[in-house]
């Protein structure tokens, strides 16, 4: 197999395919919270396992979910390393990613903590009460990278990427370099050959297998060392345009293996071997199995969710302009807004699934609306959720206007 000489990404313009998959990935996560929330308030009136489907269904999703956010960033990294240096894109990092999380936790991990304190009865007082206990609670488990999350709910998601961002540098770097772009090259024959592409779950499937017996869990070293692959991968497969004609060739094969590996996720879950697999660490032949089928999911969806984009999203409107600058303020705000109305309907007389309706509808319109009215067009504000400035000229542009402005990958 002789090396390809690495000739760059051939890109005219942006790819907007990228934009839409990255709006696409937080919608999804926002109803996936949605679902979530409802599981945690209303844990009282459930009792017993959850469905075979549902649990089907949230570890699917989990699987690539997550990952497929890490591989964009990832892709975006590439493109923000080619006019940044390495402290710029290390402090361009900081700001939108520490900074908002650091806002969040301040001015919403308290609130959410008060409110499912009180809806299991857990707590008796006012917020302001709660407020210090919030903070006094925090004790920082180093070594388990689990505790972040636990404190700053949904957050957990931003603090992590930037340390992933911050640690791979000197890969991305390296692979920036003569001798890095040689093995893209090297890469790219590799990915080019019938079925090349699925190489790059191996490193997945390793991690997974020697990770996930000792560090269970989600959001643990297993999950944190995949998503630091998944993100490598995105800088890797973004930095030459021929890893996309391997895709655009291999798609059919990709999406065999994705089907399959769901059907035999959903036999599992049916007949009760997957809750057996999931609780299994013990490096068994099921253990062995089951993060092998967990692997596979994670990167056959992956490359076909990209191959879907890459043929049907590479367009751009003034909705996807709007909606790929709303990104960031919008997820830091949509979980305390979703567990604020999911709180208001605890009491409601009504069926979980039209309470669920009601509540995903409004928190929708209403982190909208407060994007909208109290970040957009505040320039403190903007800096505080990771925004970059707003100009003059955009200060009156109506949403998705053409003068909006637009965020680089």
């Amino acid at each position: 197999m002789t090396p390809l000489r690495h000739e760059g990404p051939i890109y005219k313009g942006r790819l907007h395919y990228l934009d839409w998959l990255r709006v696409l990935a937080v919608l999804g996560v926002f109803y996936a919270h949605t679902t979530d929330i409802f599981d945690t308030f209303y844990w009282h009136v459930k009792g017993g396992d959850p469905p075979a489907d549902l649990m089907t269904l949230v570890v699917f999703g989990t699987e690539w979910g997550m990952a497929l956010f890490f591989f964009l960033a990832g892709a975006s990294a590439w493109f923000a390393l080619q006019s940044r240096t390495p402290g710029a894109f290390i402090g361009e990092r900081f700001k939108r990613l520490i900074i908002p999380c650091i806002v969040g936790v301040i001015l919403f991990s308290p609130p959410q903590a008060y409110l499912l304190a009180i809806s299991h009865g857990l707590y008796r007082g006012s917020l302001l009460q709660f407020y210090p206990l919030f903070f006094e609670s925090i004790h920082p488990v180093w070594w388990n990278p689990q505790w972040i999350g636990a404190y700053s709910f949904h957050l957990w998601f931003l603090a992590d990427l930037f340390f992933i961002a911050l640690f791979s540098l000197p890969v991305l770097l390296f692979l920036k370099r003569k001798r890095g772009l040689h093995l893209i090259s090297r890469l790219v024959a590799l990915a080019a050959r019938p079925g090349g592409l699925f190489v790059f779950g191996i490193p997945i499937a390793l991690v997974q297998l020697a990770l996930r017996a000792p560090f269970p869990g989600y959001q643990n070293w297993a999950d944190v060392f995949t998503w630091l692959l998944i993100f490598l991968y995105g800088f890797i497969l973004l930095s030459d345009s021929r890893f996309e004609a391997a895709l655009q060739k291999q798609w059919i094969l990709i999406l065999v293996v994705s089907i399959t590996s769901f059907l035999i996720m959903l036999w599992a879950s049916f007949s009760g071997t997957l809750s057996a697999w999931d609780a299994l660490s013990d490096y068994s032949y099921g253990y062995i199995l089951y993060q092998l089928l967990r692997s596979i999911i994670i990167w056959s969806w992956m490359l076909f969710v990209l191959f879907f984009g890459l043929a049907v999203l590479n367009h751009s409107n003034r909705f996807i302009d709007y909606a790929n600058e709303t990104i960031l303020p919008f997820y830091v705000l949509h979980h305390p807004v979703i567990v604020a109305f999911a709180f208001l309907t605890f009491s409601w007389n009504a069926a979980l699934g039209i309470k669920y309706l009601i509540v995903s509808s409004v928190a929708l319109l209403a982190t909208l609306a407060l994007y909208e009215v109290c970040i957009r067009r505040i320039s403190v504000m903007r800096w505080l959720f990771g925004m970059k400035p707003l100009q003059k000229s955009e200060l009156l542009s109506p949403p998705g206007s053409k003068s909006s402005p637009r965020l680089q990958h």
